[in-house]
């Protein structure tokens, strides 16, 4: 039986059995012709991205995609480095990887080599899912070079026909007879369900890996759908990629959570947003914090229509006064810990200390957020479970139960009971 979207009036309460690729699938089976996935024809990278995939053709290639790492020779619960731009390729990667029972290890195609090496290398990645180019830049080139440095790399798999020696093309794996024999045989013995998702915080010169079960991830997208009144009848437009906390709640997660179609940008164009954002039905545009001045000088925050999710990291100081015609939700993630979201009015970003999302089983709020003594800011909740991987470590369920505190490394500046900024604790 499909699992019900998790609509922005009644949201489902987060289960350990609750999984992204279940939520596709329920739509797949729901609403199979409705687009899932999509980019405009500038980032065109695959087919997929340039006619975009239903969610029944998502759900396809998912299963296909899955199919194929299963027969990696990779053991279960391995992460799975995903080094690939915002649209349809990292989505169905994601899934992917979860449905086959690895760990999407989240790469940014922003960090530096040395970034990347330094990310692979504490994850302890064996295997990298890329593509051959994105405009000027050459990721799969790049995962060569990160190979050379991690000897602990032995696998680099890629989309497009332009791809290095040695790399193995997905492309042709996935078009591939002897894959499609594999899918007649079915998943091989059912793998373990996947332990979560993989992404970064950065800790002075180092990189931290942080581990996040799906459903502690959905758990931590309430509050953004709740906010932002995403449901069935809305359209998410992205400029986010999905490899950390806030660009995944902000776009896979919330598409999936709200029931609704996902179209993702990874070259920026503002002829083909402005297109984008004047389709019908009426957008919500999920846009980093530092675009807001930008997208207010080309005037599409003047739009009464349009829902503007602008996400913002910590250490951040939040806009004051600033309002538009457009409704603006502000999101702000403090690591990869928690995610807090709220409408702005008329003063400006409307962010305070609380509670957030539904309520969960014995009445503890999925997060809630508060300052400590010294101004700390403090977390708990269904929403914050992520896991320090240290030193390569298995991944393990945590010990601490949601109702104690994640300690955080910011402190806070609250202006009228309002956040107004979050700064590194030295």
């Amino acid at each position: 039986m499909p699992h019900a979207p998790l609509d922005a009036g009644r949201p489902n309460v987060p289960t350990p059995q609750l999984r992204l690729g279940r939520l596709l699938a329920g739509a797949a089976a729901r609403e199979p012709g409705r687009m899932a996935f999509s980019s405009p024809p500038v980032d065109m990278v695959t087919a997929w991205s340039r006619h975009g995939l239903t969610t029944s053709a998502a759900d396809g290639q998912v299963r296909r995609l899955a199919s194929f790492l299963q027969h990696l020779p990779l053991e279960p619960g391995d992460p799975l480095g995903i080094l690939l731009p915002n649209g349809a390729e990292a989505c169905v990667t994601i899934l992917a990887a979860l449905r086959a029972g690895y760990v999407p290890c989240l790469l940014s195609l922003g960090w530096r080599s040395d970034e990347l090496v330094a990310a692979v290398e504490a994850a302890k990645v064996p295997a990298i899912i890329t593509l051959d180019r994105l405009g000027e830049v050459r990721p799969a080139d790049l995962a060569c070079t990160i190979a050379a440095d991690y000897l602990g790399l032995r696998f680099i798999c890629s989309f497009g026909h332009d791809i290095p020696d040695g790399v193995i093309s997905l492309d042709q794996a996935l078009n591939d007879q002897v894959l499609r024999d594999f899918e007649e045989l079915g998943d091989i013995g059912g793998p373990p369900p996947s332990p979560g998702l993989i992404t970064f915080e950065r800790h002075g010169d180092g990189v931290l890996p942080l581990l996040r079960p799906e459903a502690t991830l959905i758990a931590a997208t309430l509050p953004l759908v709740l906010a932002a009144r995403l449901g069935s009848e809305s359209r998410i437009v992205s400029l986010l990629p999905p490899d950390d906390l806030g660009g995944l709640a902000s776009g896979l997660v919330a598409a999936l959570a709200a029931d609704c179609p996902l179209t993702m940008q990874a070259l920026f164009d503002g002829d083909e947003l402005v297109r984008d954002l004047g389709a019908d039905p009426p957008a919500t545009l999920i846009a980093p914090g530092w675009i807001e001045d930008l997208l207010a000088e080309a005037g599409l925050l003047d739009n009464d229509q349009l829902t503007c999710v602008l996400v913002h990291k910590a250490p951040v100081r939040l806009p004051v006064g600033r309002s538009h015609n457009a409704r603006i939700v502000d999101v702000l993630t403090v690591g990869e810990v928690a995610l807090m979201a709220a409408a702005r009015d008329a003063q400006g970003p409307a962010l305070r200390l609380g509670a957030f999302g539904a309520l969960a089983p014995g009445g503890i709020p999925l997060l809630e957020v508060e300052a400590g003594q010294d101004g700390a800011i403090m977390a708990r909740g269904a929403a914050t479970g992520s896991i320090p991987l240290l030193d390569g470590a298995a991944p393990q369920t945590p010990d601490a139960p949601e109702s104690d505190w994640h300690h955080l490394p910011y402190r806070i500046t609250l202006s009228d009971g309002l956040i107004a900024a979050l700064d590194p604790i030295a």
